[in-house]
């Protein structure tokens, strides 16, 4: 059941938001019909980029057209993510259901967006992916483990949007055979550009984690036990050169057990967030895998498809409690 009559509270500060919400995002959203409920456009967004995701996987190397379909599905992914937000505003049907399958969606379909972004940049799914993919997840569970301590949503002034918006700009310039050059083949110091955009990405996780710190005025215990445990996972795969699709998922699963948990606690009368503790079956598998001959690849599918299916069970049963407000249509 719900602790308290659902009100979302959200203190957004984001540079970017209030002229794209004014001059795109509203003036577009004008072309949505009343009665569509909002959790449709939020299944619009997560559709397309997962969409997206599954056929890039299919392809050895990203090429113009590709690079065409990924900024479109990106640039669709945005609008309609923010257009679930104004429809349930306009309509008068926000719920703590709409609040979970927007936001949790998001964490899933940042990652996704990281990856489409180092396809088409040709970039190699090594550490420099994993790095990029745990610091957005520390960034996501950073936020959502405040939210809920403080029982209100906090996004800075540079933040998610930012960072999708420039990943935009730059798939925009790739259509370009300048672009093409300045992004694929020049370097400064010797060193390639994308390296300085993963450079800012830790510095805004950085300062995302600070600002966080700041304004619960401590450290969280649970945090902390996310953090040291996460950041080994994520050198073990890279150590053991786990495969590029178990590592994606391992990462992200670990990371999105405790959000969903954080949210849970947020919305829902549920215990206090503590990170998966499956993820230590894990590290004893390591250990005794340098006695016997088992396959590591296999342990961390194994470790990811669990997690995985415990993820998607509670996501069941918090859907099953909040199945009241579903909305098919919405009635003038």
């Amino acid at each position: 059941m719900l602790m308290e009559p659902y009100q979302y509270r959200c203190l957004d500060e984001s540079i970017l938001l209030p002229f794209l919400k004014k001059y795109v995002f509203s003036v577009l959203h004008r072309c949505i019909p009343y009665g569509v409920p909002a959790n449709y456009l939020t299944l619009v967004s997560i559709i397309v980029i997962w969409s997206c995701f599954l056929y890039l996987i299919g392809v050895n190397t990203p090429d113009d057209a590709d690079i065409i379909i990924v900024f479109f599905a990106i640039t669709i992914y945005v609008i309609f993510d923010h257009f679930d937000g104004l429809q349930a505003k306009k309509t008068g049907t926000g719920s703590p259901l709409g609040e979970i399958l927007d936001h949790y969606s998001d964490v899933f379909n940042g990652s996704i967006i990281l990856y489409l972004f180092f396809r088409i940049l040709q970039i190699e799914l090594g550490w420099i992916f994993y790095l990029v993919i745990w610091a957005n997840l520390v960034a996501f569970t950073v936020t959502y483990l405040e939210q809920s301590i403080r029982k209100e949503l906090y996004f800075g002034k540079i933040g998610s949007l930012e960072g999708v918006i420039l990943i935009l700009i730059i798939l925009g310039s790739l259509m370009t055979s300048q672009g093409k050059y300045f992004w694929l083949k020049y370097t400064m110091f010797d060193v390639p550009l994308h390296t300085f955009l993963v450079i800012g990405l830790i510095l805004g996780v950085i300062f995302t984690v600070a600002g966080s710190i700041r304004r619960l005025q401590h450290l969280p215990k649970t945090l902390i036990h996310y953090f040291l445990t996460g950041a080994l996972l994520c050198l073990i795969c890279f150590y053991y050169q786990i495969s590029w699709y178990i590592s994606f998922l391992v990462i992200n699963v670990y990371s999105a057990d405790l959000i969903l948990k954080s949210m849970k606690f947020h919305l829902l009368d549920a215990e206090n967030p503590k990170p998966d503790l499956i993820v230590y079956m894990l590290f004893l598998f390591l250990i005794f895998q340098q006695f016997f001959e088992y396959e590591i690849q296999i342990g961390f599918l194994v470790y990811g498809l669990a997690v995985t299916t415990k993820v998607v069970w509670e996501i069941g049963q918090i859907f099953y409690k909040l199945r009241t407000y579903w909305i098919w249509w919405n009635m003038h």
